[in-house]
């Protein structure tokens, strides 16, 4: 493993890593390519405590159905807070999904969307409403297979 220093670049309000252009050259770089980085904090010198949870050792998330986004039920599509991301291969590659409708071959959209293949499983749960739990169990990280478990909230049935 090649170690590099890369700069913090805050643009409106957000932070970026910037990777030298040597870097970018060498390596063939282009935007959305994905790239790992480990981060050193100085007074912690284990890489262990600088979180609480490791993404690698998870093995299941949950989410709530966001009352911003709930309304997109009419393009077939669920969407993953940004957070979540991690747990899912790279944009737009394909993994299988098992639901209560089936197996779906599914994939994370640029923006976070799960929005292939799940046209029938809406038609069996119906819209997506605030606060519906989203469950997403790992069941083979060489495979690409998961498990979604759906729970609609129990005030939004009143």
């Amino acid at each position: 493993m090649k170690k590099i220093r890369l700069n913090t670049v805050r643009i409106k309000k957000k932070l970026y890593l910037k990777v030298p252009s040597t870097i970018e050259e060498a390596y063939n770089l282009n935007e959305n390519n994905t790239v790992e980085v480990s981060l050193y904090n100085q007074e912690d010198k284990e890489q262990t405590k600088l979180w609480p949870v490791h993404p690698e050792d998870l093995s299941l998330i949950k989410f709530f159905i966001s009352k911003d986004v709930y309304t997109m039920n009419m393009n077939n599509r669920i969407y993953v807070p940004e957070k979540y991301r991690f747990f899912f291969p790279v944009a737009n590659l394909d993994f299988l999904l098992n639901t209560n409708s089936g197996t779906i071959k599914t994939h994370m959209s640029s923006n976070g969307y799960l929005n292939k293949g799940l046209r029938y499983w809406f038609s069996l749960n119906g819209p997506l409403m605030n606060d519906d739990l989203v469950t997403i169990l790992l069941i083979d990280e060489d495979k690409l297979i998961y498990e979604m478990d759906y729970k609609k909230n129990e005030n939004n049935n009143l």
